[in-house]
């Protein structure tokens, strides 16, 4: 007894001491059950704090209820109990629908009070209407913040003026050419300033002004050193005003002279064929209308000339020479003649004129449409770069001389499973110059199905084999895709097929004579296709689809119908007559194999319910072959007050156990 006693003064004496510890630790939070989510510690590790009460009164407030995206809002939760502040470190659990908590940038965040009192601080990077659900306990509260998105200053329309075009561009350096000045926000007073450079800058004469086009006269400058001279035109609007602007568009307007010497600066391309055809463009300075360009002794037709451009069509070489006779290859001078002043300018050798490209030879000439066949072009006048096109397809060049060329063909879609046709052209590229040659066939090889084994049922693994196959493939079972699991090339080339017969197949039936329906084999086509050359073959009834091995259980019909018994009430007579039934008429059940080449065995028929007043007739143990059939006929007596019977008949065979039940009444 006294060791009890020491023991509980122990106890007591631990028990004060552990109180006395958790006074002065009352200030620091204990962690809450851990609930998931993120607290004051981080994600996934929840803030200290002491066990929420229960009942307590909680209530929420915002600092920004409609805060912009990005931005945040602090939510305060006051918690009391009994009107007085709840313990320091209660926890609270804030959790919302919408943003993330700063803490712990997680949709959850749990916190403590200090004098029952805790934030936690929402932001979200998309706008919407958040739900923030705080929780003391058993007691829940929720408030509504709203993020918008940052609304968008619309930028005001610009009042600067701008400069679009300046009609006509050239004008004779004794000014007083007309020009019309395109653009927007033009405001009187307007001044138009007309900067030639060396030249010297001069306000123009402003005509009229509306606010998108000025009509001005042009001053004149001194050109007495050069044949043109390009100026910038300034617009100032609001001129003097202090709202006054100004816009600038460099080389507006160039300054001509009337009496133009020509001048070749480039020409481009610098050769071309012998039949000429070439377009070629001649860039210089001082080209004006009409002009004429010659090629050695052949005018060429013009076809575009600006102040520092034209560009020509080649005549042919034959014409190049001075007698107008025979085939002229190598340099020719290009002469520019401006045809009103008389000027003109000349490049020497200027333009070359080159052999006509010529194919002799071909080999091989075909190939595969799959592309890889390398070829060798022999002829004459091919000039590196060039492209060669066989049946309108580019080849990839190797090697080019100028009398052979080595490529290799690409690949082709060929339309329709047939073979694609057409010319090898070689084309120069500085030329232009090109070369037809003889036709080039990309061979597209016709598949061919040699033959189905293995298991043919829907579902079995089964092997097709195929001629010229080309990945990928595709295969259809009597209509329906099949999976292909393996290919493997055999060494004669073709490809066999490892496939999965689909279980979709639609197989023959033939109806049993004891109702139902059984699947037989059924001979279903096979198709092949190459989805690269869109080729197919058909195989009609090439593959023997077989049902599934094994019996099915089916009754026909599936249920039996109500029994009825009639019941002849009695009669007083006289003489009297006591109270009769009327049997039901008899109904059958027919147990029906349908399924394949397995019999279905029939082990047992058991009657279990209230059969007394049934009159059955139940098959014995027994195999049925496929449409086999053993019936289960019965018939109910009744009885002469009115009741309902039933019994129940559980059939059980080697594919499965089902039970029919009989109903019986008596009216």
């Amino acid at each position: 007894m006294t060791n009890k006693r020491q023991r509980l003064l122990l106890f007591l004496a631990l028990a004060a001491l552990l109180a006395i510890f958790a006074g002065c630790k009352s200030e620091s939070p204990t962690a809450p059950p851990a609930t998931g989510g993120g607290g004051t510690g981080g994600s996934g590790n929840p803030g200290g704090g002491v066990t929420p009460p229960s009942g307590a009164n909680l209530t929420l407030a915002v600092s920004n209820p409609s805060p912009l995206v990005d931005s945040i809002s602090t939510i305060t939760a006051t918690v009391t109990l009994n009107n007085q502040p709840v313990v320091n470190g209660t926890a609270v659990e804030f959790v919302t629908n919408l943003g993330v908590f700063t803490d712990t940038q997680d949709v959850r965040t749990i916190r403590t009070t200090t004098n029952g009192v805790t934030t936690a601080v929402l932001t979200s990077a998309e706008a919407g209407s958040a739900t923030v659900t705080a929780t003391v306990n058993n007691v829940t509260r929720s408030v509504t913040i709203n993020f918008n998105d940052t609304p968008i200053t619309p930028v005001p329309p610009s009042t600067a003026p701008t400069i679009s075009s300046v009609s006509p561009n050239t004008g004779p350096p004794a000014g007083g050419t007309v020009i019309t000045i395109n653009g927007t926000n033009f405001r009187s007073p307007v001044r138009v300033i007309v900067d030639a450079g060396p030249a010297g800058s001069k306000e123009a004469f402003v005509q009229s002004v509306t606010p998108t086009q000025i009509v001005a006269v042009v001053p004149a400058i001194n050109l007495a050193a050069t044949q043109s001279q390009a100026a910038s035109i300034t617009v100032i609007v609001d001129a003097g005003n202090p709202t006054e602007a100004r816009a600038t568009r460099t080389a507006a307007f160039t300054y001509v002279t009337t009496n133009l010497t020509p001048v070749i600066r480039a020409i481009s391309p610098t050769s071309g064929p012998i039949e000429g055809g070439t377009r070629v463009t001649i860039i210089g300075d001082a080209f004006e209308q009409p002009l004429q360009v010659f090629f050695g002794a052949a005018q060429a037709q013009v076809t575009a000339v600006s102040f520092s451009q034209v560009i020509v069509t080649s005549p042919t070489g034959r014409d190049t020479a001075d007698n107008g006779a025979g085939a002229v290859t190598g340099f020719v001078d290009v002469r520019v003649l401006n045809v009103n002043s008389g000027k003109s300018v000349t490049a020497t050798n200027g333009f070359r004129y080159t052999p006509k490209a010529q194919i002799t030879l071909v080999g091989p000439s075909e190939g595969p449409f799959t592309g890889g066949t390398r070829f060798t072009i022999d002829g004459t006048g091919f000039n590196e770069p060039l492209s060669v096109t066989l049946a309108g397809v580019a080849a990839n060049i190797i090697k080019v001389t100028g009398s052979q060329i080595i490529g290799i063909s690409n690949g082709v879609v060929p339309p329709g499973c047939a073979d694609v046709t057409g010319p090898v052209v070689v084309t120069n590229g500085d030329n232009g110059d090109q070369a037809i040659g003889p036709t080039w066939i990309y061979r597209v090889p016709k598949p061919a199905i040699l033959g189905i084994t293995g298991n043919t049922g829907p579902g079995g693994t089964a092997f097709v084999r195929v001629a010229n196959a080309s990945d990928p493939s595709r295969i259809l079972i009597g209509g329906k895709a099949a999976q292909i699991t393996a290919e493997t090339v055999n060494p004669d080339g073709t490809v066999t097929f490892t496939i999965q017969v689909p279980t979709t197949v639609t197989l023959n039936t033939v109806a049993c004579a004891a109702g139902g329906t059984a699947q037989v084999p059924t001979a279903v086509d096979v198709q092949y296709t190459s989805l690269l050359s869109t080729c197919t073959d058909n195989f009609p009834g090439g593959l023997t689809a077989t049902p599934p091995a094994g019996p099915i259980f089916t009754l026909s019909p599936q249920a039996f119908a109500l029994f009825t018994a009639t019941i002849t009430p009695a009669s007083a007579g006289p003489p009297p007559v006591p109270a009769s039934v009327a049997p039901s008429a008899t109904q059958t059940i027919n147990i029906v194999n349908t399924g394949n080449t397995s019999p279905l065995n029939i082990v047992s028929v058991t009657p279990s319910g209230s059969c007394g007043n049934f009159v059955l007739a139940l098959p014995p143990p027994q195999s049925l072959n496929q449409c086999e059939s053993a019936p289960i006929t019965a018939r109910y007596n009744g009885q002469v007050t009115p009741t309902t019977n039933q019994c129940s008949l559980t059939i059980v065979t080697n594919a499965g156990t089902k039970t029919v039940t009989l109903t019986g009444i008596s009216q």
